[in-house]
């Protein structure tokens, strides 16, 4: 009975360590425009956005328009059987038909999970220069752990901070916490 209650405790403290580094993370913490903005992709049914893209691309039309000289890399390519187009498609479409100029967008459409999008953008980061800047932009709820995983693809980023919708969110940080040991693992 001590051990179930000691591993009852133990989870415990885990789960509310997890949750303070979510709710931290989920502000994001770019102070300054970067040169770069990584738009991590999502989810596309056919050649829709679903809303948590959708999301994603609204608050990085919002970001590129702010700050007029940061590049952005649309990452994400054809993940699901059903889609008819790649995310970084989407994204990019999103964004143009939101008035960001198609020139300042660069499309990362090959790869098929987070890990993947760091690794190839890291491709193009580094051959578009030296020391530059690097943001990324995602749900609040993907920020902890995309963040690490950038640092594991050896990309130095600061976080923007994108909402998701209310009625998926505890979902979404639940399937966090699970993902979260596998992360650790690697």
């Amino acid at each position: 009975m001590n051990m179930i209650k000691g591993l009852t405790v133990l989870a415990a403290v885990g789960a509310a360590v997890f949750a303070e580094a979510e709710f931290r993370a989920s502000w994001g913490n770019t102070l300054t425009a970067p040169d770069v903005l990584l738009i991590l992709g999502c989810r596309v049914k056919g050649d829709t956005p679903e809303e948590t893209l959708q999301m994603r691309i609204n608050k990085a039309a919002e970001y590129l328009k702010d700050n007029k000289n940061v590049v952005a890399i649309a990452c994400g390519g054809i993940v699901h059987d059903d889609q008819t187009k790649s995310e970084a498609q989407a994204i990019f479409e999103g964004l143009t038909e939101k008035g960001v100029e198609a020139e300042r967008i660069i499309l990362e459409d090959k790869s098929t999970t987070t890990k993947e999008n760091f690794i190839n953008a890291k491709r193009i980061i580094d051959s578009m220069g030296e020391n530059l800047s690097v943001a990324m932009l995602s749900s609040e709820f993907h920020l902890l752990r995309a963040g690490l995983l950038a640092k594991k693809c050896a990309l130095d980023v600061t976080t923007v901070a994108a909402p998701s919708p209310k009625n998926l969110r505890m979902k979404n940080y639940v399937r966090e916490l699970f993902c979260f040991p596998e992360l650790l693992k690697r």
